[in-house]
């Protein structure tokens, strides 16, 4: 099983959920499959990114991954992050200032994003 899984949840949805030791292959594997899902889309989507198990980044792998896929594409909505630790916010922050894309937001926990996306996908609904 990969150490970053990657799958569609919704339409509006992708989820990468980390393990704790994830390995640099795995992190380039499942930014490629983001933006293929991304590239799919019909319309911006959340990439949700569950951290919550702490994991050991490999700092270069996910800072190229991101910014060399996802990161840039315009069917990025946000980034919901599930989680946090000093390099999650090392690597926001340098996503950040490299595109000039502030599109990360920080959650406790799955519901809290699961309410987030519903709110921010009813405004959308009724501005449209």
């Amino acid at each position: 099983m990969p150490t970053v899984q990657v799958y569609q949840q919704t339409s509006d949805v992708i989820q990468m959920v980390w393990s704790h030791k994830v390995n640099d292959q795995d992190v380039r594997n499942s930014f490629k499959l983001v933006n293929q899902l991304l590239e799919a889309a019909n319309h911006p989507i959340f990439v949700a990114v569950d951290i919550s198990a702490d994991p050991n980044f490999p700092i270069a792998a996910t800072l190229t991954g991101a910014l060399f896929g996802p990161y840039r594409n315009p069917n990025l909505r946000e980034w919901l992050i599930i989680g946090s630790n000093s390099a999650a916010r090392f690597i926001e922050r340098t996503l950040s200032g490299a595109t000039g894309r502030v599109i990360v937001r920080w959650f406790e926990s799955r519901a809290e994003v699961d309410v987030y996306v519903e709110q921010a996908i009813a405004l959308k609904s009724h501005s449209a």
